[in-house]
């Protein structure tokens, strides 16, 4: 290229973001359709007009300054590329957030300018967003312990007329509920802050061997079945991994089309059949009516149920988001003959 292009293709004009291109006086000399979008003229009304009267046209006060010394180490020659974020004012003198990257070539600066409006309200109803869960995170977890404490009072009045080991199966299960409003709380801190999920080694047998007896528990009239051995072992998670195979479990009886729905748990024993040793593979597998070509795609994403559903839609995304989470990955496949089976796979611990 050895001049300004005169006529931006088609291409650069159906482009989301400005391109402008300055001469050595710091005159535009080209642009695409996109730059008049903040000062509402044609492009070629623009064409001749310096770097900082545009600046001084259209930008907010004191704001630009960034984008003058951006623009101006650029076209000194003091650095190739340079990169600015301030505001400009519309037509109507609203503000509007932009990024601009300076570069430059064959003497000329190229500025490609990206207006941020969109990201930055979509910043923000993501922040007014955490902001409403944390509170429904807050109150839940509040009313939920303080349920339970009261559960746990109404337990010891209980004790001398109540058979032991019933008593002592409601205990572990309050005991088991308030740990997991405490897991919640500093799992929704970690994750609102950006931060990584944290895990620890978990004993993959005692959450499995405890889910299966509370869902036989909850739905007598269903079957569930531990076909083979579970295996001693322990893998990266966390006190939420009850949550992933409570609802994999659940969901595979409420959404049966039988009488006496059956849900078979089998595991993957690591070291074995030629496995590495490095994950283990929970397979959980049902008899239902299985899942819709047209959901396959979409079942793990937040709000996805069934019309006849009367669960919540968070479910799946919580079991995704979890096993993700532990560095696994579950997925969905069918069941022969009928019906679907849940593949998680998760990491081994090092123990």
């Amino acid at each position: 290229m050895t001049g300004p292009a005169r006529v931006l293709s088609a291409f650069h004009d159906s482009l989301e973001d400005a391109v402008y291109v300055f001469d050595e006086a710091d005159e535009l000399v080209d642009a695409n359709a996109r730059v008049g979008e903040v000062s509402g003229l044609p492009t070629a009304d623009l064409l001749g007009v310096t770097h900082q009267s545009l600046l001084d046209e259209y930008g907010a006060d004191g704001s630009t300054n960034a984008g003058r010394d951006a623009y101006r180490e650029v076209a000194d020659g003091r650095a190739s590329t340079a990169r600015a974020e301030f505001e400009l004012r519309n037509v109507d003198g609203d503000p509007v957030p932009v990024d601009v990257r300076y570069a430059r070539h064959d003497g000329y600066v190229v500025a490609i300018l990206r207006n941020l409006t969109d990201a930055r309200e979509r910043e923000a109803r993501l922040e007014s967003l955490n902001d409403q869960l944390e509170v429904l995170n807050r109150v839940l977890r509040h009313d939920i312990r303080n349920d339970m404490n009261v559960v746990q009072g109404w337990l010891g009045e209980l004790e001398a007329t109540v058979d032991d080991d019933a008593l002592r199966n409601v205990e572990e299960a309050v005991a088991h509920t308030i740990e997991l409003t405490r897991e919640a709380r500093d799992l929704a801190e970690v994750l609102t802050e950006g931060g990584e999920m944290p895990v620890e080694p978990i004993a993959l047998d005692r959450v499995l061997h405890q889910q299966v007896e509370k869902t036989r528990t909850k739905y007598p009239d269903a079957s569930v079945v531990v076909d083979g051995a579970v295996p001693s072992v322990h893998v990266v998670a966390n006190e939420m991994l009850s949550s992933v195979f409570d609802n994999l479990l659940g969901n595979a009886i409420v959404h049966s089309d039988r009488e006496t729905p059956t849900v078979t748990l089998s595991v993957h024993q690591p070291g074995t059949e030629g496995d590495d040793g490095e994950c283990v593979v929970v397979r959980v597998a049902d008899d239902g009516p299985g899942i819709p070509d047209s959901m396959q795609d979409s079942l793990f994403g937040r709000g996805e149920k069934g019309v006849d559903s009367p669960g919540t839609g968070m479910g799946l995304y919580l079991v995704d988001q979890l096993v993700t989470g532990y560095g696994g990955d579950v997925e969905v496949e069918p069941n022969d003959p009928r019906g679907a089976v849940f593949v998680v796979t998760i990491p081994v611990a090092d123990t």
